[in-house]
């Protein structure tokens, strides 16, 4: 670890680490955090310690060896928060290590807290909008989030450094939270902005942040008619294939995950109470192509009327 300044918390910092993975969102949400609020690099972790290169570069017929990965610490203050982002992986033994390592200057600032965050690919469109479930290492932290609007992910894996740091984290004693923004299936190969603005407007609601999102938001209005064209041709290629069965439609899924379905519950019980609560439902269920399925009940809403 090195340490390129020395800097004073008002209060043990909250800290954000991530990594890349599928859509890139949890880097890409970390790195926009931290410009936006301007933080300031303070440390860093020497990567030739983890990493040995395999090859060489060449520049005008001279071999040099690849610049290493970046690992590195940025602080923000009012509120007291950590960024670490990294590119770097190592391999399983020293992708441990590396874990250690943050969780040790972790516990050196006595974090209380440490977020990261990932994607959660499944069937659905770009169109739909990302939302963003937790999978947390202490129990206690479940109703807490909960209480905040947010669903736990459903039963599965969380793959990498980015859900690994959960398990490290929880060997130290320190509470971590992977917030996961769900993306199309076909999206975890490509970098994901819609996924990573979905990470940033969570993130700075559960830690009292105010960040413009504007820039973000051009991102993912750019990359639109990209992912347009994917489904497009993912469409044409399906329904032209001999072999297909069923046509695959981007924008209407055909397995609706089962937190989708306890969301829809929660808000049919919500309806019943209180009515204002009707419009929230149906663009729910106009979402994941649910409404005719569920049609007469949503109708019975208005019943007594």
């Amino acid at each position: 670890m090195n340490l390129l300044r020395k800097d004073h918390f008002n209060a043990p910092p909250v800290m954000f680490s991530a990594w890349t993975g599928a859509g890139n969102v949890g880097i890409l949400s970390i790195d926009y955090l931290r410009r936006k609020l301007r933080s300031r690099l303070f440390a860093q972790i020497d990567m030739s310690r983890f990493i040995s290169p395999d090859s060489m570069n060449v520049r005008g017929g001279v071999a040099v060896f690849p610049e290493a990965p970046k690992s590195v610490f940025y602080h923000h203050h009012n509120p007291d928060l950590v960024f670490f982002e990294s590119n770097a992986h190592a391999g399983v033994k020293q992708d441990r290590e590396i874990l250690n390592t943050v969780t040790a200057f972790a516990l050196d600032l006595q974090t209380p807290r440490i977020y990261t965050a990932a994607a959660l690919p499944h069937s659905m469109s770009h169109k739909a909008d990302s939302e963003v479930l937790f999978a947390a290492n202490n129990i206690s932290l479940i109703s807490q989030l909960r209480s905040e609007g947010f669903d736990t992910m459903p039963d599965g894996t969380i793959g990498g450094l980015n859900g690994l740091m959960l398990g490290v984290a929880a060997s130290k004693g320190i509470e971590a939270v992977c917030l996961l923004a769900t993306i199309p299936a076909y999206a975890a190969a490509l970098t994901y902005p819609k996924g990573a603005l979905a990470v940033v407007n969570a993130f700075s609601r559960l830690v009292g942040l105010t960040v413009d999102t504007a820039e973000l938001r051009r991102e993912n209005s750019k990359a639109e008619p990209v992912f347009d064209t994917v489904e497009e041709n993912m469409r044409e290629f399906f329904s032209s294939s001999p072999d297909s069965e069923q046509i695959v439609q981007a924008d209407r899924p055909q397995d609706i995950p089962e937190y989708v379905m306890d969301k829809i519950e929660r808000l049919f019980e919500a309806a019943k109470k209180d009515r204002s609560r009707a419009p929230e439902l149906k663009n729910e269920l106009d979402k994941w192509g649910l409404y005719e399925l569920y049609e007469n009940r949503f109708l019975d809403l208005f019943s007594d009327e």
